[in-house]
């Protein structure tokens, strides 16, 4: 029997042209992604993205529209990716579980390796 896919949601927050990505600690293998993370049980896709948001960069935001979904197996689990658009209300991003941010443009985001879950957002946001 094959387990249930972890659902994950990710927020693209924007500021002007730029898209902000955070980058895993290198013991998670260093690769960029969204910020976001686990959707506990119970829990609304919305309220799981803005509370991972407060825990992971101190910041509160509004989750916006529903961006797309990615379903994408690694060895040992299977994601089920949720992104969300989200605006920032307030809070200085301060960095608990990343080692590194970078405000980027849609063009600068191949500069960027992404873990595989994230790669067809990045497409698709690349084409918006």
């Amino acid at each position: 029997m094959t387990k249930a896919p972890i659902l994950v949601v990710a927020g693209v927050l924007t500021d002007g042209d730029s898209i902000l990505i955070t980058q895993r600690f290198d013991s998670e293998g260093g690769l960029w992604e969204f910020p976001g993370g686990k959707v506990e049980s119970g829990e609304r896709e919305p309220d799981a993205l803005a509370r991972e948001l407060w825990e992971e960069l101190e910041i509160r935001v509004k989750v916006g529209v529903y961006l797309t979904e990615t379903l994408h197996h690694y060895p040992t689990k299977s994601i089920l990716l949720r992104s969300y658009r989200c605006e920032q209300l307030e809070g200085d991003i301060t960095l608990h579980c990343h080692q590194a941010k970078a405000w980027v443009t849609q063009s600068e985001l191949d500069d960027y390796l992404f873990s595989d879950a994230d790669k067809p957002l990045v497409e698709l946001l690349k084409r918006k």
